[in-house]
């Protein structure tokens, strides 16, 4: 086995018009050289849902009832996207799943584009003690 394992490019970049000596200065001119095209650049993540033609209606304002059980979760009114407009879904009491907890939708925009992504149950974080 080699100690050094280069590929061919590689190889030819560093090769100079008088044999030199392989150092660790020499890979890291190299490899440098090599990556001077590579940008890193910080990008906001895609938003996730569907795209839609603006942002929903301000929340309507409602009481909520008593629940019906103790186990009833409340659910918060919400606008959501019916693939045409905004439709509002009154608050309402529902039986949560085991192990599960009600997010609401989420509204966003990014570039002048806005994004619905529509609200449901997911597994309940679990808290370390």
């Amino acid at each position: 086995m080699k100690p050094y394992s280069l590929t061919p490019w590689l190889m030819a970049l560093m090769a100079p018009a008088a044999p030199i000596a392989f150092t660790a200065f020499g890979a890291l001119v190299a490899f440098a050289a090599g990556t001077e095209a590579c940008v890193a650049t910080a990008s906001n993540p895609t938003p996730r849902g569907v795209v839609v033609n603006g942002p929903p209606p301000p929340p309507l304002q409602e009481e909520r009832p008593a629940p019906p059980g103790a186990t009833a979760v409340w659910v918060n009114g919400y606008w959501h996207w019916t693939g045409a407009q905004y439709t509002w879904i009154p608050g309402h009491w529902e039986n949560a799943p085991p192990g599960q907890s009600w997010y609401g939708p989420r509204y966003g925009s990014s570039e002048g584009t806005f994004f619905y992504q529509p609200g449901g149950w997911k597994a309940s974080a679990v808290r370390a003690r």
